[in-house]
């Protein structure tokens, strides 16, 4: 045994809960080692000093005033762990809110978002056609339900065709146009 495991087993060498084995060697390494002989004195004499001192006379409320004292060092440790500052939970509130409000926005609007496209530029309406006409694999898709007529409402509505020759669309137009580089090099 050397001497930093002498110090560390010391208490427990002289409190009795060593074992056997331990104490053996503890008293063999005394039996050698002065500087732990030195050690083992002092702290034979500290202790016979300490019982050699005269009881000390409590005062009646001295109990419950050292509970206080305790119970107030333990509230101002716990005090002194929390956040000194409440800006980090705001400011995690304050963004879980925004994207409350960010998710949510969309359902909390009136308004639908309206699309508007150019309508189709065709000659003329096209001739109305049935659906078993326009493939039998739609048909067979729908069911065995007789196929309704296209609606010919759809053909006639200004917001999504506009009926007018192409050739007359584009008569205005030059019909040459110069193509390549410019010629003024």
């Amino acid at each position: 045994m050397d001497c930093s495991n002498f110090v560390i087993k010391y208490t427990d060498y002289k409190d009795g809960s060593a074992s056997a084995e331990v104490v053996g060697r503890m008293q063999e390494h005394l039996s050698v080692c002065e500087s732990c002989r030195r050690y083992e004195a002092v702290v034979e004499c500290g202790s016979s000093l300490l019982r050699s001192l005269p009881r000390p006379e409590l005062r009646e409320d001295f109990q419950p005033r050292l509970q206080h004292r305790l119970y107030n060092l333990q509230e101002k440790r716990f005090v002194s762990n929390l956040p000194t500052s409440r800006a980090p939970t705001f400011a995690v509130v304050g963004i879980a809110m925004l994207l409350t409000a960010v998710a949510w926005a969309p359902l909390l609007s009136s308004r639908m978002t309206a699309v508007e496209l150019e309508p189709i530029v065709v000659d003329q309406a096209p001739a109305l056609t049935t659906a078993r006409q326009v493939g039998s694999s739609s048909a067979e898709m729908v069911g065995d339900d007789p196929p309704e007529e296209l609606d010919s409402d759809l053909w006639h509505d200004a917001r999504v065709y506009d009926y007018s020759p192409l050739f007359r669309r584009y008569e205005n137009q030059p019909r040459n146009r110069p193509v390549g580089l410019e010629s003024g090099r």
